[in-house]
């Protein structure tokens, strides 16, 4: 049995799509029998597949706030202390290989996989904070080339990290995303009592989830909503879920003035309330810019909902054949493909029952069976090579 390490530090923040695949795919891993899984977040090791750690009672974090100006450079301690930390548990673990799942290891002392999700900080730097795109910049050409393998979401990233950092097409592996089986068709009775809740009926609304960022591209969104005839407005609402991301507070404030009747913005919504509004929907819109791989629409799919999204980047690669897409640059498009649509229940029951035979198709068994395969692969590598060294030495 493999001793695979996973930094699960990302779990310590609110919940993310990094957050969500180190659940899901630790999880999966452990289930095969083939992984022993050690996790690490921040400071603390655990003999266990990664999961939300316990959190501190509100008190005792409001404490701990107010005492971290007196620390001085808490910063470069912090992170000195997290890498000695995390280099120690390393050997005293005797960990086989170590899997970063956030771009960049903290330690290089096991052999490494890294995942890249996506190289959205190159293509739109503005929606990332100045000190990531730094970050990133100035650290993932080196764990590339020090990495024993490479995972990507999506043969879209693999194409993008091989032309953009020239790397031996034998080192970079795609491994689809699953879709967790919570995400599944449900009747009006069962999405009835969280629907409720939103003022929305059950088949009455279009929908789009994301994180609340310019490359989610909502503006032209709501341009096209906009430009639907007035009954179709408001017969089916636009409703808007996601959680506010990078310099967001003009799109939120613009949001909160524009809601009305015909337009919700719900702001973060709970999981339990996510699946409900997902099998609820009419139809699910997502004119993305730019995704590395796009759970939201697979999302969407499982749940029985027909799905309209960009045509851009690794979204058709997902959604293949069972959606239908939009050009995110052209409002007018998009309105003539969301009334075609809200007009033909017969193509819509059409589109769903595809959208859930293609959904079932992204497994986490699926993608942690490819995530072994590479572990294996990149432990053969690490292997050749300490024996080369040993010969040239």
């Amino acid at each position: 049995m493999l001793k695979v390490a996973f930094n699960a530090t990302q779990l310590l923040s609110p919940a993310t799509g990094i957050g969500n695949y180190i659940i899901e795919l630790g999880a999966a891993l452990a289930a095969t029998g083939a992984v022993d899984p050690f996790s690490f977040y921040r400071y603390r090791w655990r003999h266990e597949a990664p999961a939300p750690p316990f959190e501190a009672p509100p008190a005792m974090r409001v404490l701990a706030d107010r005492f971290k100006p007196f620390v001085p450079m808490r910063g470069p301690m912090r992170r000195a202390a997290q890498y000695l930390g995390f280099a120690s548990g390393l050997h005293r673990h005797r960990i086989d290989l170590y899997h970063e799942p956030n771009y960049i290891p903290l330690s290089y002392d096991a052999p490494v996989v890294i995942t890249i999700h996506d190289l959205s900080w190159i293509r739109f730097p503005n929606a990332h904070p100045p000190d990531r795109v730094a970050w990133l910049e100035r650290s993932l050409p080196r764990a590339i080339d020090r990495a024993q393998a490479i995972l990507v979401d999506s043969d879209f990233i693999r194409h993008e990290v091989l032309t953009t950092f020239g790397v031996d097409t034998q080192r970079v592996h795609t491994a689809h995303l699953g879709v967790s089986p919570d995400f599944q068709p449900r009747s009006a009775d069962a999405t009835e009592p969280w629907l409720t809740r939103f003022g929305l009926k059950h088949g009455s609304y279009i929908l789009t989830v994301g994180t609340l960022e310019p490359r989610k591209n909502l503006r032209h969104m709501l341009a096209a909503f906009a430009l639907l005839p007035a009954r179709l407005r408001e017969r089916f609402p636009l409703v808007i879920a996601g959680a506010r991301g990078w310099r967001s507070s003009s799109l939120v404030t613009h949001l909160r003035r524009i809601s009305t009747r015909d337009v919700r913005f719900l702001g973060h919504v709970d999981r339990e309330s996510l699946l409900r509004l997902y099998s609820g929907a009419t139809l699910f819109a997502f004119p993305s810019l730019y995704e590395g791989f796009g759970l939201p629409p697979l999302e969407a799919m499982a749940s029985g909902t027909p799905v309209l999204v960009s045509d851009r980047a690794s979204l058709p690669e997902v959604v293949g054949n069972a959606g239908a897409t939009m050009n995110p640059d052209d409002p007018e498009q998009t309105t003539a493909m969301l009334e075609a649509i809200l007009d033909d229940d017969s193509r819509r029951a059409a589109m769903a029952r595809s959208g859930v035979e293609r959904a079932a198709r992204f497994t986490w068994d699926a993608c942690a069976a490819v995530t072994l395969s590479v572990y294996r692969t990149a432990l053969e590598r690490a292997s050749t090579s300490a024996v080369l060294l040993r010969e040239s030495a």
